[in-house]
């Protein structure tokens, strides 16, 4: 129970690799707070964790308004206490058929929710930290924000770049809050077995894109949530005190990114 009496807030965590993380975490002694847009999937997401004696709340919480996020971490306040960790997974993907076809409500909404949310959950919780000289905030990246190994008719350029910002962010984000005792890193998934991650295909088509990606990684096959909750895990407990400012890629070894 490494996590016993600590605090976390997970955003994106009713479904996919947020879930598998409060999960783990609740599993762990931490108080979590699962939060999202879709009611039903937190109250899902926390029923399950309660179901096996973990402490929960869930928060229906649009991470690219100020107030809701503000909101959102009162609410954890005043329910359990402190923040001690903070876990940045939520993340939106539009696909568009070609660069010219992008429409600007494509655009922004992609960077608001994957970018933007970041900025203002850390600012959320970046003074409770400073007074306790104690955090940890962990940005969900991705590998690609690192390269693109898409197809040429897919168009997720916006995803890339909000990823690669968000790793910026977690250099800069470092720098500042070191001094005050608080760990900033981000964690680069690759191709990882959830729903999220082929909304847009289906049936041979999802098996043949899910089989492209296993054959170009070095283990051949894809992710499971529960690694990428292990990776989080470690990043939230003091045995990883003396890392920061980093991005962790967990992509299975994948060979069209490397040199």
């Amino acid at each position: 129970m490494i996590l016993t009496d600590k605090v976390v807030i997970v955003t994106g965590s009713g479904q996919g690799i947020g879930k598998a993380m409060v999960a783990r975490m609740a599993g762990e002694g931490a108080s979590v707070v699962v939060s999202g847009l879709d009611r039903g999937k937190i109250q899902n997401a926390v029923g399950e964790i309660q179901e096996k004696g973990g402490t929960a709340i869930g928060v229906k919480a649009d991470v690219t308004s100020r107030s809701e996020v503000r909101n959102l971490v009162e609410t954890a306040i005043k329910e359990f206490g402190p923040v001690d960790i903070l876990v940045n997974n939520a993340t939106l993907r539009r696909h568009s058929p070609s660069l010219l076809a992008t429409t600007d409500e494509d655009w922004d909404i992609v960077l608001a929710t994957g970018l933007k949310s970041v900025f203002n959950c850390i600012q959320a919780v970046a003074c409770h930290m400073i007074d306790r000289k104690y955090g940890k905030i962990i940005n969900i990246s991705s590998s690609a924000g690192m390269g693109s190994s898409q197809a040429p008719n897919e168009c997720n350029f916006n995803y890339g770049a909000t990823k690669a910002a968000v790793d910026q962010l977690t250099k800069a984000f470092a720098r500042q809050l070191g001094p005050h005792g608080i760990n900033v890193n981000s964690i680069a998934p690759g191709s990882i077995e959830t729903d999220q991650s082929f909304i847009k295909r289906r049936g041979e088509e999802a098996e043949r894109h899910a089989a492209s990606r296993a054959r170009v990684a070095v283990l051949g096959r894809r992710g499971k949530p529960e690694e990428i909750a292990n990776l989080a895990l470690f990043l939230a407990t003091d045995a990883s005190s003396f890392i920061t400012g980093q991005t962790i890629l967990a992509d299975g070894g994948r060979t069209d990114y490397m040199l």
